[in-house]
């Protein structure tokens, strides 16, 4: 078969790159950026499906994870590249949505200006991911340009709202993208200046907690309940379940992480005089979700901690508090260690940066959790980026690695069309697909 590296173009890497910073795209607002992949796409002379999926409609699936802003659709963008006989499918996806820049002056240049020194390139979305974007659409326009004698066929997927638990997947998923393998080029560069293999991240959701108290005179607090005492005691139990779910990970890369699986309470809330017992106590938090558990079997375990919480307080008991779902987020997902799909990117990364790549897990989870959960697509994460870098002042990207992830791609994709869809696709996942086939 062709070596499709030759038609990777370091000039067309860098003048993409620049040209998506400077597309603002903050979540629910990446129309443009979208638009932007159609039209390369379509200078290609590819297939492309390029469609707005209304948020009401994805409202109602069940595999909704919630979401937190504002939109009327999900702009996507699909390119298929078809082999001359059947074959596996291979998909390669990022999303384009970026956070906010944040404090202008943290800044040393403009957010969206795309600067280049050297071999580094600024901006907002540089690292995460609009740089993982184009070596993804680098290594896909490489087998566009090239001869077509392979099996199978090559995707790019491009999406929205990863940053808002990830409806732009789910909106490819449901229009009928069900690939049997797939590679997301989140940023997971290492100190080395070489991409991580992430196979394994965990999961997470995010839940309102309210909590009710007796209003009091401070100085007759003893006629009172206070919502922040019995909070607190709601709190223990959270936090020792977090100690009891990460001290069961048995997953070698989920337990060489610091902490696989947080709880967290990012907000808080009550009272409202210093001279008065807390009648009432809101708190958002946040929990990780096992590897071995899906977000329902996650929420199941939360409440089940705080009904443990609340057993044997007279309080409590009688007035229990209210915890309901906020978002699911995203689940979590793995790919085994000896899945042709790990092999396969570890053997191409190696070819490419001269060293094996380090395979690991991540305490974070991302758009991988959908593919593998809802398709049973085999996915991992790689990608130029620097997680370090990502959401910060002064996001950054190197040029180089971003070429070389692209080469690392075709090579990868190379191989894996010369499987068979069976031997990519994941046996013990994929049975929450919706949408069409």
């Amino acid at each position: 078969m062709t070596d499709h590296c030759e038609y990777i173009d370091a000039t067309r890497v860098r003048r993409r790159l620049v040209d998506l910073i400077r597309i603002p795209s903050v979540t629910g607002q990446e129309d443009a950026v979208i638009a932007r992949l159609a039209e390369w796409l379509n200078e290609l002379g590819v297939e492309v499906d390029h469609w707005n999926e209304g948020i009401a409609d994805v409202l109602t699936d069940p595999n909704y994870p919630g979401h937190e802003v504002e939109r009327a659709w999900l702009p996507v963008v699909v390119g298929v590249v078809r082999g001359r006989k059947p074959g596996p499918t291979v998909v390669l996806t990022g999303h384009l949505d970026v956070v906010p820049p944040g404090d202008i002056n943290q800044w040393t240049m403009d957010p969206y200006s795309g600067y280049m020194d050297g071999d580094t390139v600024y901006g907002r979305g540089a690292s995460d991911m609009k740089s993982g974007v184009v070596s993804a659409l680098e290594a896909f326009e490489a087998f566009a340009l090239g001869p077509r004698d392979f099996a199978g066929r090559v995707v790019f997927v491009g999406v929205p709202a990863e940053e808002d638990s990830g409806l732009g997947t789910l909106a490819a998923i449901r229009r009928g993208w069900h690939p049997d393998a797939v590679v997301v080029p989140e940023p997971t560069l290492d100190d080395e200046g070489s991409p991580k293999l992430v196979v394994a991240h965990a999961g997470a959701m995010s839940f309102f907690l309210e909590v009710m108290g007796l209003a009091a005179h401070a100085s007759r607090r003893h006629l009172g309940e206070s919502a922040l005492d019995h909070y607190l005691a709601i709190h223990r139990a959270l936090r020792e379940d977090e100690k009891r779910i990460n001290d069961a990970e048995d997953h070698p890369l989920m337990r060489a992480l610091h902490l696989p699986y947080a709880t967290n309470v990012g907000l808080i809330n009550g009272g409202n005089w210093s001279s008065s017992v807390m009648d009432r106590l809101t708190a958002e938090i946040r929990v990780g979700v096992t590897l071995d558990e899906t977000v329902e079997q996650a929420k199941a375990r939360v409440q089940r901690v705080i009904a443990e919480a609340c057993a044997g307080d007279p309080w409590l008991e009688q007035n229990p508090p209210q915890a309901r779902l906020m978002a699911s987020g995203f689940g979590s997902a793995h790919t085994p260690m000896e899945h042709p799909l790990v092999t396969t990117m570890a053997d191409a990364a190696a070819s490419v940066f001269g060293r094996p790549a380090r395979i690991t897990g991540a305490p974070y989870g991302c758009d991988m959790s959908a593919w593998v959960r809802l398709t049973g697509a085999s996915t991992v994460v790689y990608g130029p980026g620097d997680i370090d870098w990502a959401h910060s002042a002064d996001e950054r990207v190197s040029l180089e690695a971003t070429e070389k992830v692209a080469h690392v791609l075709v090579q990868a994709t190379e191989k894996l069309l010369t499987f068979r869809p069976e031997e990519l696709r994941l046996q013990d996942y994929g049975e929450g697909v919706t949408g069409g086939g």
